[in-house]
């Protein structure tokens, strides 16, 4: 959801409803106040310089973007109400303990910003809940940090997510063959949170072995939709889960037959047969269906004699000749 309710209640509770409609699993919040997250610095350093939010000074952005507090219970209630998992990215500790009192996520997201934040790291290590973790601006020895300090206070899993912080991020900047290595080397699974524009990084992500895909839900693209320029709208998304859905299906399993395909060939009888014959290429042949012999063992067949008279069509089995 993040800031895309643009500051009225009833649209973040719409925003639920349509995650739901649009075939969501969870739906995230972001907790955190304007001075939980930065100061009212005022010199350069504060001020965002490009992108969508040109022009304003971080304590005036997370000011319009964040979710009040006092919403939580209400939106995590609708969640519920509609079979959706509500959880949040906390940005300090206070957060956490606000979360753990009011709506006792069954997980939680720490941002790409926050794998650094290592008191908000051990209070959430402590409520002994699963964690996924962007890795957008995190080095391996960050990543190594994060999870040590996570695990070590109580954690019982955390999931890596392939994270490009840009947006809307690009395509060319997504590196996507490093996210089986996550697995690899940290011995997790591993999803995508996802800035990008459409749903074909998600995609692409799914089939390289992704099994969370985080993504921004907008109900329009208007200005105090924070986050609408990289943002999808609800039918959009849900071309997403579809796909996401679609593409999963395609690479589970095996594309080995666990059983004989019945129009493959097989040895059959061609002419009619009278017990006594000699089998040749006269009166049996390579055809479908294929529940006769397997065609390897054609010469084998070969000059074998009948044991029994065999009808056109007969599948040629081990009982029906000898030699």
């Amino acid at each position: 959801m993040s800031g895309n309710h643009g500051g009225q209640l009833n649209k973040a509770l719409d925003l639920v409803s349509a995650a739901k409609q649009a075939g969501a699993d969870a739906i995230k919040l972001q907790t955190y106040r304007p001075d939980t997250i930065t100061v009212e610095g005022k010199d350069e350093r504060f001020l965002l310089k490009s992108g969508l939010w040109k022009g304003k000074y971080l304590h005036d952005l997370y000011e319009d973007a964040m979710t009040p507090w006092e919403w939580h219970r209400e939106i995590s209630e609708e969640a519920k109400k509609l079979g959706l998992i509500c959880f949040s990215s906390p940005f300090d500790e206070s957060a956490v303990d606000f979360l753990e009192a009011t709506i006792d996520p069954p997980l939680y997201k720490i941002a790409s910003f926050e794998m650094n934040h290592f008191p908000m790291l051990e209070k959430i290590g402590a409520t002994g809940k699963p964690v996924l973790a962007s890795i957008g601006v995190s080095q391996c020895k960050d990543i190594e940090r994060a999870m040590e300090v996570l695990k070590k206070f109580g954690c019982p899993e955390v999931i890596l997510l392939h994270c490009v912080s840009e947006y809307p991020a690009e395509p060319k900047d997504f590196c996507l063959q490093d996210m089986p290595l996550l697995k690899e080397k940290y011995n997790t699974i591993f999803g995508l949170s996802d800035h990008s524009l459409g749903h074909l990084i998600a995609v692409a992500s799914t089939a390289l072995g992704a099994r969370v895909i985080e993504k921004h839900l907008c109900l329009d693209r208007e200005e105090k939709s924070v986050d609408g320029g990289f943002s999808m709208l609800p039918d959009e998304f849900a071309d997403l889960v579809q796909a996401v859905h679609t593409t999963h299906l395609a690479i589970s399993g095996s594309v080995i037959p666990q059983k004989p395909v019945f129009f493959k060939r097989s040895i059959l009888v061609s002419s009619p047969i009278q017990a006594g014959d000699l089998l040749s290429p006269e009166n049996i042949r390579v055809a479908r269906p294929g529940d006769g012999l397997c065609p390897s063992r054609w010469t084998e067949v070969l000059n074998g004699y009948a044991t029994r008279d065999l009808p056109v069509g007969h599948p040629i089995s081990d009982e029906d000749f000898t030699f």
